[in-house]
Formats: structure tokens, C-alpha cells, sequence
């Protein structure tokens, strides 16, 4: 069986072959898989910078698609169930969700993550919003910001900030209606912010200096601002927050990602984060690659842009 380890952290994916595996046990299926994303997660578990990698070698891949080939039934494959850069894997059949006929794999597999980090924060890590909710986005132009943009509005968000780097993006967001107001993330992020008021919710997936900026100048107002870190886009793992920012606003400040919340409520959650994973079009940055081309494609300017989908057999 042909498969992909990390040899050693930090190190790109070596694409190897080995022997079969062992028989599935009574409570697991072998299935054959389909596609399997490498996120900003997967990344950093084969940096060894996640606290579930432990040690080398490793295969770093989080979730994905496959499917019975007895049966033809395609299958998500939840977070850390089983090593997914891999032709083959036996999957506790508690850990699947089974995904309608004729969605995309690639779709699924590049999304379900997205899809479940917003998901998540705003079903477990925050207290119930006020109806209508405004949101402000931190990172919106992302994969993982996009997909939340479509999240919020699942939970009836009634207004929805973007924050962003590049402008014409964020003014294309405005323009396609995904968004109602943006923040450019640059020397200016303070005034703005200011001048934005309060907003009850902030999904941040990055972090570092903007965070900072946001929650210092950001407004009190009627209802608590509930502040959930989902991300680290800016690599920059600290901020430092004024004590007067503490006390002179009603500030609930959380994070979420395994660990923040029980692995029962996100199995729970997992049918309807799939179902919306498989209803969202293919972002145009999903690029798909044969697993075979792991090594090649790993440490690129493409993979650190966009989202790969590594596919270890042909769909």
C-alpha cells in the first residue's frame, strides 16, 4: 500500500509503499480514500508545532473523504479518526459520516474543517447572541473566513463584518453580498475600528497585532462582545491587551478547537457541519493533487496560498 509520513518535523510528506494493512477490527470498516485536505492543522503537525504530534515518523492528515468500495457509499472521516494520507484505512464506523450521492469528495474534504471551526465557535464557545447578531470576521478572505462568512449566516448573523489585508477582495465580497461592511487590515486598522461601534461577536483567525488592535479600540456597547481565536494566520501566538480594555468593556474572550470543546459535542455537530460542507460550491483556491506529488507540492508558494486536496487513488 502506498502511503505519506513525515520523516522527521518540518520536513515535507515522503510518499512511501509498505505492506497491507491489518484486517479491520470488529468495530471498524476499511475503506479506500478519496481526498484529503492540508490544513493550516496538518501543517502544523507535521511541523510538529500541534499537541497532538507527538513524534516523527508521522502521518500529519486530519480528516477526509472515502469511501466502501462494496457499496459505492462515500464517507467523511472525522478529525484524527485514522491516517488519511494513505490509499487505504480502517476507520472506527463511529467516526463517519456518510455524504450524499454526487457531492464532490474534494469539495468535502476541503471544506468540512472550515466549515466546523466557525461552526464550532459559535455553537460551543460563545453564549447565545442577540437575534440578528453582528459579527466581524478577522480573516475573511481565507478559505476558512469565506466558509464562515456562510456559517454566520446559518445562525442568523444579521450583519457581517470582513477584515482583510487586500481591499478588492474584500470590496468583491461586499459586491457578491457576503458580506455587508469590511476593515482593511493595515496602519489604519485602529481608527476603524473605532469608528466601526460594537459588534456582539468576533471570530479571529489571526491573531497577533490585529487582535491586539481590534479588541483595544474596539467600542463597549448595549450587549457583550464575545471573542472566540479560532486561527493563527499571523503566526504570532501573543497579544497584549490594555488592563483599561478589561475593565471598560463587557468582554467574554475564548478559543476554539479540540481541546475547547469535548469530542461528543463535536461528533454531535458533525452531520450538519458535513451537510453544509457538501452544499458550499468549490472555493477557487482548492487545488488538487495526486498523493503520489506530496513531496513536490508541500513546501510551494501555491500550498502556502491556497488549500491543496492531496487524493491517493483516482475519484
Amino acid at each position: 500500500m502506498h502511503y505519506a509520513q513525515v520523516q522527521a518535523f518540518g520536513q515535507a510528506p515522503q510518499y512511501l509503499e509498505g505492506p497491507d494493512l491489518p484486517a479491520p477490527t470488529g468495530n471498524q470498516i476499511r475503506l479506500k480514500v478519496l481526498a484529503a485536505a492540508v490544513h493550516r492543522l496538518v501543517q502544523m503537525r507535521a511541523n510538529g508545532q500541534h499537541f497532538s504530534a507527538t513524534s516523527a515518523p508521522l502521518d500529519p492528515s486530519s480528516d477526509g473523504v472515502a469511501v466502501d468500495e462494496s457499496t459505492g457509499q462515500a464517507y467523511y472521516v472525522g478529525t484524527f479518526a485514522a491516517p488519511l494520507f494513505a490509499e487505504y484505512a480502517n476507520v472506527d464506523k463511529a467516526r463517519l459520516v456518510p455524504i450524499p450521492e454526487g457531492k464532490d469528495p474534494v469539495t468535502v474534504a476541503a471544506l468540512a474543517n472550515p466549515v466546523s471551526s466557525s461552526w464550532m465557535a459559535l455553537k460551543t464557545r460563545i453564549e447565545e447572541p442577540p437575534k440578528y447578531f453582528s459579527v466581524l470576521i478577522l480573516g475573511v478572505t481565507g478559505t476558512s473566513g469565506r466558509t464562515a462568512v456562510h456559517v454566520a449566516r446559518k445562525f442568523n448573523a444579521g450583519t457581517i463584518i470582513g477584515a482583510g489585508r487586500k481591499e478588492a477582495a474584500l470590496q468583491a465580497l461586499v459586491k457578491e453580498g457576503l458580506i455587508d461592511k469590511y476593515l482593511v487590515l493595515d496602519d489604519m486598522l485602529g481608527a476603524a475600528t473605532t469608528a466601526l461601534g460594537h459588534v456582539d461577536v468576533i471570530l479571529d483567525y489571526v491573531y497577533g497585532k490585529v487582535a491586539e488592535t481590534v479588541l483595544n479600540n474596539l467600542q463597549p456597547g448595549a450587549t457583550k462582545t464575545q471573542y472566540v481565536n479560532i486561527g493563527t494566520i499571523a503566526q504570532d501566538e501573543s497579544i497584549t491587551l490594555n488592563a483599561q480594555t478589561l475593565r471598560s468593556k463587557n468582554l467574554a474572550m475564548s478559543g476554539s478547537a479540540p481541546g475547547a470543546y469535548t469530542l461528543a459535542a463535536a461528533g454531535k455537530e458533525l452531520p450538519a457541519i458535513v451537510d453544509m460542507a457538501a452544499s458550499l460550491p468549490k472555493p477557487a483556491d482548492v487545488v488538487p493533487y495526486q498523493l503520489s506529488e506530496v513531496a513536490r507540492v508541500w513546501d510551494t508558494d501555491e500550498a502556502r496560498k491556497k488549500r491543496l486536496v492531496l487524493l491517493p487513488g483516482k475519484l
